[in-house]
């Protein structure tokens, strides 16, 4: 029997939004075992080949100006919550840009994600009984009689403890026996219950539809995609109308929250054309000179920007050596931008306790996520945070690698770098680290000055964090943090794009998604101060720049100051500084 690998609908945008947007749902199961048509409003086959069709007919319409972006949620996410977050994702990119591609098609892709409460698949009660059910035989076993014997051991050891007190020395034996029974119960009955408090928290269930299904039909609407284009060639030879689309590709650019980057990264890798001669290199692992993987994927696409919020990524990802699964698929995109704070709890407990359990490492650190990388701008015996383009100097000229290296910039934890961590690795002798083509926003410290209930004044309000400057947060900085997440004041994992008062951030990740980050750095001529960033570029300096990079140079000011004001960090990565600055070619047959 055949069925639907993917939903696809259209969201009942604002009228207001330009362009055309699209809900496409994996059908997956949450469950192997449930229906491939549990899903609620999922689309019809025929519904879905009609809109898959209508969006490659407005593609190929608008193929002069034609962009591809795809959004993708995280962890634990319910179908209504990612559906209204792409809804009001359309809404923003709208009311905030007006020289968007002509062309722009934003699609939100849904995987079959499980909520601990309250999806297909039930509510907490019907996902503890069949956390239960699925419990193997023996482990089941063990779990009733270390229950039973929890049971009749403490109530027995409180009865020997009163026949104890009542009876004397006569009597102990009785309580050394109940509680020998309760001590030995709870050993079976502890890891028994840990495990299941895994399998209900889903995360690892989460991690396996993930790689398993979310990646894979990501994977298999790109190949839809790619050949729908194809067919509106008017040519009867296949050969021509692939040809047609050499020459004018259509950008493809991602925005991946949390696990949804990991989806991102794993469709890209699986896309990413393996018997590209560009991307062969030598079975010794080394690339220098010899990889250089076009950004050209399929038929059709090429691959733009790629902006990662919270990635639920190893931070091994971007350090050099073997453990860089990603490098290949990375080095394609034009532009890459990753967003975290050092106060990610998500991500720094829950998410690195998980992998404890899975991520082949020997030390503490190669559990630790991408999302939690810190940008630092000083030596640790500074007190207070600096915000802003932390590697821009005040001449306008970037740090450079023999004065302070890229990867110095960046810490996993309070006194380790990943400068550090690369050295302890290894790095082939010739080859730079792919953490350089990242341009880091840490928002640890990100603020914004919102109107008081009560007294309506503006006030300065840490969105992910308390905002308290400091260059590592303490123990007490966590466990107040986890206090404002549970009261609901801050979300430090999803306040990025979900918070109502976080104006930076959104701004920033969906103009560089949809703009690039010369398209997003022309939006901030408006900025008000943006005159007297022009007259500090067109200062005398070290080299000598044209009037269009001066222009590009006062972007770049006017960047840094709205950071500052925001208490955002930027690293900025030295190929931006090349490429839209200085207008030079920029090489990653080092990367």
């Amino acid at each position: 029997m055949s069925y639907q690998l993917l939903s696809i609908q259209k969201i009942d945008t604002d009228p207001t939004v330009p362009f055309p947007c699209y809900f496409v749902m994996s059908t997956a199961p949450i469950n192997i075992e449930d229906s491939n048509n549990a899903f609620l409003g999922a689309a019809s086959d025929e519904d879905s080949n009609a809109a898959l069709a209508e969006m490659t007919a407005y593609l190929k319409q608008h193929h002069e100006d034609a962009e591809l972006l795809v959004m993708v949620h995280g962890y634990n996410t319910g179908r209504e919550n990612v559906y209204n977050w792409y809804r009001d994702a359309a809404r923003d990119i709208t009311r905030r840009y007006t020289q968007l591609p002509k062309g722009l098609v934003l699609i939100g892709y849904r995987w079959s994600s499980e909520q601990m409460n309250g999806d297909e698949s039930g509510d907490v009660k019907s996902k503890r009984k069949s956390a239960r059910q699925s419990l193997p035989k023996i482990m089941n076993y063990a779990y009733q009689l270390s229950s039973i014997g929890a049971i009749a051991g403490f109530v027995g050891s409180f009865i020997g403890y009163g026949l104890l007190v009542a009876k004397g020395v006569s009597s102990l034996a009785v309580l050394m026996i109940f509680s020998g029974l309760f001590t030995v119960a709870m050993v079976l009955f502890a890891p028994i219950v840990t495990i299941f408090i895994l399998r209900i928290s889903n995360y690892f269930r989460d991690t396996f539809r993930a790689n398993q299904y979310g990646g894979s039909d990501l994977v298999e609407l790109i190949r839809r995609l790619d050949d729908g284009l194809v067919e509106q060639v008017e040519s009867p030879d296949r050969t021509a109308r692939e040809k047609y689309w050499e020459n004018q590709r259509i950008r493809l650019s991602f925005v991946g929250h949390s696990m949804g980057a990991f989806v991102v990264t794993t469709a890209v890798r699986v896309l990413s054309d393996v018997f590209d001669r560009t991307s062969i290199g030598w079975l010794g692992g080394g690339s220098v000179g010899k990889k250089l993987p076009s950004s050209k994927i399929g038929n059709v696409f090429s691959l733009g920007r790629l902006v990662l919020v919270a990635p639920d990524i190893s931070s091994e990802a971007i350090i050099s050596g073997r453990a860089n699964f990603l490098r290949s698929s990375l080095r394609r995109f034009e532009e890459a931008y990753l967003f975290c704070n050092e106060g990610d709890m998500a991500l720094r407990l829950a998410s690195t306790t998980a992998n404890y359990f899975s991520f082949p490492a020997k030390t503490r650190d190669g559990g630790y996520r991408l999302g939690n990388v810190t940008v630092r701008e000083a030596s640790a015996v500074r007190k207070i945070e600096t915000a802003g383009i932390i590697n821009l100097l005040p001449n306008g000229e970037l740090v450079k690698e023999n004065v302070r290296a890229f990867l110095s910039y960046l810490y996993i934890r309070r006194s380790r770098s990943l400068l550090d961590r690369q050295v302890e690795i290894g790095l082939n002798e010739g080859t730079r680290s792919i953490a350089e083509l990242f341009t880091y926003f840490d928002c640890t410290n990100y603020y914004e000055f919102v109107p008081n209930p009560q007294t309506k004044i503006l006030e300065r309000k840490g969105i992910l964090t308390r905002a308290i400057n400091k260059t590592s947060l303490e123990l007490v900085d966590y466990t107040l943090l986890c206090k404002d997440f549970i009261q609901g004041k801050c979300d430090p994992h999803g306040g990025y794009i979900f918070s109502g008062d976080a104006d930076f951030t959104k701004r920033a990740i969906y103009g560089l998604a949809c703009l690039g980050w010369a398209g997003f750095l022309e939006t901030l001529q408006a900025e008000p101060d943006y005159d007297k960033y022009v007259q500090q570029a067109q200062q005398d300096r070290s080299i000598d720049l044209n009037p269009q990079q001066q222009q590009e140079l006062a972007r770049l000011f006017a960047l840094d100051a709205l950071c500052n004001s925001k208490g955002v960090q930027v690293l900025m990565s030295p190929e931006r500084y090349q490429v839209n600055v200085l207008d030079q070619e920029f090489d990653r047959s080092a990367y």
